[in-house]
């Protein structure tokens, strides 16, 4: 998977890129949820960020204010209308950066078969710069993310393979290099509460959650994918573990989580703070 500079992944983090690849493009599963999250902070590896949540008048969410408060860009706004996420001109050393996804399909009514992503660095637009597309099961789960970058000469491209037990948590994450050097790598959710998890209330999270579709931080791809809470989970390969402990609000939704991470060099913990507008 190809590397890219700081100034890049903080416009990448701030989306999350996919397709299906299901016919007739069936909806997406309702919202019943009570709760929808309004702000979120946390302090992951040092850096104070935090989200505001805004929903348009039928309860989609159509926006998603990022501030990173030690960073040479203070604030981002992500917009939602359907048919694209946009992440308006930003300011990298004098130049203009943003991030753009197209998708087939109405995200809110629809689940869509693919989607395009063009991508302006220091200036300079790459059109098409990554595809994605999805395969789901007889219940519409996602189970399979294939990346492909075509106009990028060498990337190592993938396919992210997603299983689920029966509670409908997401219980593995197999990518599987599928150009250059064969390979695997797997990482493994160690267990689930009881109660659902803070996008619950937001249709078609995955679409937005704030992280790209790799292996470098599986744990946003894990909340989003799954009904409940995830406690934790081990990526071998890297001899990495996460073990996080919930504070529930009384309609049952996480409103403080703390989460160790722990490898050869040591642990370290950080805290996620969640509030919420409920019926």
């Amino acid at each position: 998977m190809k590397k890219i500079n700081s100034g890049c992944l903080l416009v990448l983090s701030l989306l999350a890129i996919w397709s299906c690849k299901k016919s007739n493009n069936p909806a997406p599963p309702a919202t019943t949820a009570k709760c929808k999250p309004l702000t979120f902070s946390s302090n992951y590896g040092g850096n104070a960020v935090s989200y505001v949540f805004t929903y348009s008048a039928d309860g989609n969410m159509s926006g998603l204010k990022y501030y990173l408060q030690n960073a040479l860009r203070s604030s981002e706004l992500v917009v939602y209308n359907g048919t694209s996420t946009t992440s308006p001109a930003t300011v990298n050393t004098g130049l203009t950066d943003s991030f753009n996804v197209y998708y087939d399909a109405d995200i809110f009514n629809h689940l869509p078969t693919s989607a395009r992503v063009w991508i302006t660095l220091d200036g300079i637009t790459q059109v098409d710069y990554k595809y994605y597309s999805y395969l789901y099961d007889s219940k519409d789960r996602l189970i399979k993310v294939k990346e492909s970058t075509p106009h990028i000469t060498g990337d190592a491209e993938y396919d992210l393979q997603i299983t689920y037990n029966d509670k409908d948590n997401v219980t593995a994450l197999n990518f599987v290099t599928t150009t250059g050097q064969a390979g695997t790598t797997t990482i493994l959710a160690t267990n689930y509460d009881d109660k659902p998890n803070q996008f619950a209330g937001v249709k078609n999270w995955p679409f937005m959650m704030p992280t790209d579709w790799t292996s470098s931080d599986p744990g946003p791809i894990f909340t989003a994918l799954s009904k409940n809470n995830l406690l934790g989970y081990t990526f071998s390969a890297i001899g990495f573990t996460r073990t996080s402990v919930f504070t529930y609000n009384g309609d049952g939704f996480p409103t403080k989580i703390v989460s160790t991470n722990k490898n050869a060099s040591g642990t370290a913990s950080f805290e996620e703070n969640y509030t919420y507008a409920c019926q």
